[in-house]
């Protein structure tokens, strides 16, 4: 086949969350077309196989030859005797419409299928694959009761869709990573359905005046896709976030959070009031937190300032107390210490906080914190489980999650 060779240089280099999945992209005339190609990129380089149809009107938006270099699969603009919107469309893991336009989602809804991208919708509803809907048009389109009531429909039959961006009187199509995002989700196991998880994320600030604070470089990623992949696989999921520049998970419920004290507080009062089978800890607060913060800003004309921080409660320590019947997972980030080291530090604060499942790892140097892969020692009460990555924060998720399941005894059979 043409240009697979340069498809398996990136196949896989971001993670194998869609390694040994079939994916058919099927694009119709929306102008925003023109980022089909990098969603493409990014789908294969999680281990996906991009196969590409293509109406009439979306090939004179976007040369069909550009599809077939961004994937290195043939792209299907007419059909042939060989019915490929049967053979190739019911066979697939997953159809991904997009961009979808007002007019293709009508089309599908009312049970048209007129082109190579309406008939591949068509036999994919029939056939029970996993079909995914990512709109972009017009804002008073997206808007419009009858384009509603056809999506609405669309969802009552199972279908998924991808929310737009409405901006500027459009609604765009979603980001790239959200796109990506939505087919991991649609192709996850569906194995957490009965069961909710509270997870912690991100960094606290600790104020020592109104505009100056301290706190960690954690990032939020890892909380973010530990979310992300139970919400996907059906869990319902809460997540008490502290302040972080990504956006919240779809269909998860957030509490956000400045403080360590207020992300104790939340905590422990959720897991007081609620059931949770399992919280997952992946939240950097900081430790402590400022004894006297100081009221308004203080003076750039000082020359010293003294800042008195206390030790703050400790939700991996606490948790089980107020909650004993939940499963626990924290994190144990050290650095610069050997991984002998590692292990008994993790093991002593397992240990304190009754923890079902350790998380150790080394961070700084580019490791663990604002990155998108991290390596772990995954420690259980008996001691070393097994060691995991250098992984993808959602595949390394993916893996942790699985373990709870199998060590909880929520495998399904």
């Amino acid at each position: 086949m043409p240009f697979r060779e340069d498809i398996e240089l990136i196949r896989g280099s971001r993670s194998n969350l869609l390694r040994g999945k079939r994916i058919v992209l099927a694009l119709t005339g929306g102008i925003s077309i023109y980022r089909v190609p990098d969603i493409a990129r990014e789908l294969i380089r999680h281990g996906a196989d991009i196969i590409t149809f293509m109406s009439k009107e979306a090939s004179k938006l976007l040369g069909p030859r550009i599809m077939e270099w961004a994937t290195g699969n043939p792209v299907y603009v007419e059909l042939s005797g060989y019915a490929e919107h049967v053979n190739i469309c019911t066979t697939a893991n997953a159809v991904v419409v997009i961009p979808a336009t007002a007019n293709t989602i009508s089309k599908v809804a009312n049970g048209i299928g007129d082109t190579s991208v309406t008939l591949c919708a068509m036999t994919t509803l029939g056939a029970g694959v996993p079909l995914l809907f990512v709109p972009a048009m017009n804002e008073s389109m997206w808007r419009n009761p009858i384009i509603k009531s056809n999506i609405d429909k669309l969802r009552g039959l199972g279908v998924r869709f991808v929310e737009p961006v409405i901006e500027e009187g459009k609604a765009k199509l979603a980001p790239n990573q959200e796109v990506v995002d939505s087919v991991i989700d649609l192709l996850s196991p569906r194995d957490m359905g009965g069961l909710s998880v509270l997870i912690t994320s991100g960094p606290t600030h600790e104020y020592i005046d109104a505009t100056k604070y301290i706190t960690t470089p954690s990032s939020g990623l890892t909380g973010y896709y530990f979310a992300r992949e139970a919400m996907a696989r059906g869990a319902r999921v809460t997540l008490i976030e502290g302040p972080v520049s990504i956006s919240d998970p779809p269909g998860v419920e957030v509490y956000k959070v400045k403080s360590v004290l207020e992300m104790y507080e939340i905590a422990i009062k959720l897991v007081s009031k609620r059931h949770y089978d399992l919280a997952v800890l992946t939240a950097a607060p900081l430790d402590f937190y400022v004894k006297d913060r100081v009221s308004g800003k203080l003076s750039s004309d000082l020359d010293k300032v003294v800042v008195e921080l206390l030790q703050a409660p400790k939700i991996a320590r606490d948790l089980k107390k107020f909650s004993p019947g939940t499963f626990l997972i924290a994190y144990k980030a050290e650095v610069g210490i050997t991984e002998e080291e590692l292990i008994a530090k993790t093991l002593k604060r397992a240990s304190e906080g009754d923890w079902d499942l350790a998380l150790a790892h080394l961070v700084g140097e580019g490791k663990g914190f604002g990155t998108e892969k991290d390596e772990v020692i995954i420690l259980g009460k008996g001691g070393v489980i097994k060691r995991v990555g250098p992984l993808h924060k959602r595949e390394l998720a993916r893996e942790v999650l699985s373990l709870y399941l199998s060590m909880a005894g929520h495998v399904k059979g």
